[in-house]
């Protein structure tokens, strides 16, 4: 489906957009699950579109919006992997990534940007040498939050259903913030 964003009205597939719902009193609110009732409209999925929004004259736009946007993008993206370790689909520790790697068993090698470069990089060869994706912009603590222990440095998801679910909250999140690697929208 292609809708048209309300800041550039350019037409984008749904999935590269962002839906606000609009309150009775006029406010805009991020509807990131799609699941708000009543009127919306839908912006590019881009920081600067949703900065934008701070011209409205149509609407009560809160003024961190952007930034309230990005942190909710960015807890999805760590939500994925929690509910990934709590359904044991994520194995933590360098020599159990080390092993998953080996066995083939790894779907995405998920690494502390802030981590040892050492380690970080021997894994990364690794997972590029087989063909397995490489999550590494959340920091140990960031990681630690998001699957309930302290300073996680290395990780591996273990089944290509939550690595492409964990991949496609990250990706979005780059994407808006701009960060995103070339050939991502």
């Amino acid at each position: 489906m292609e809708l048209a964003c309300h800041v550039t009205g350019k037409t984008h597939p749904a999935a590269e957009l962002l839906r606000f719902g609009i309150s009775p009193a006029g406010e805009l609110t991020p509807d990131l699950a799609q699941k708000l009732p009543g009127e919306a409209i839908w912006v590019t999925a881009r920081q600067s579109c949703v900065a934008a929004l701070q011209d409205s004259a149509e609407w009560r736009v809160p003024p961190d919006l952007a930034e309230q946007v990005g942190g909710l993008l960015a807890g999805r993206a760590r939500n994925m992997l929690g509910l990934a370790r709590g359904a044991g689909k994520i194995v933590l520790g360098f020599a159990k990534v080390d092993a998953a790697l080996s066995g083939g068993r790894a779907t995405m090698l998920v690494s502390a940007c802030d981590g040892a470069h050492d380690g970080r990089a021997k894994l990364a060869r690794k997972a590029q040498a087989v063909g397995v994706p490489i999550l590494e912009f959340f920091s140990a603590d960031e990681l630690g939050l998001a699957m309930g222990r302290q300073d996680v440095i290395h990780s591996a998801v273990t089944e290509a259903q939550w690595a492409a679910k964990i991949d496609e909250a990250a990706s979005r999140w780059q994407v808006y913030i701009g960060t995103a690697p070339d050939g991502q929208k």
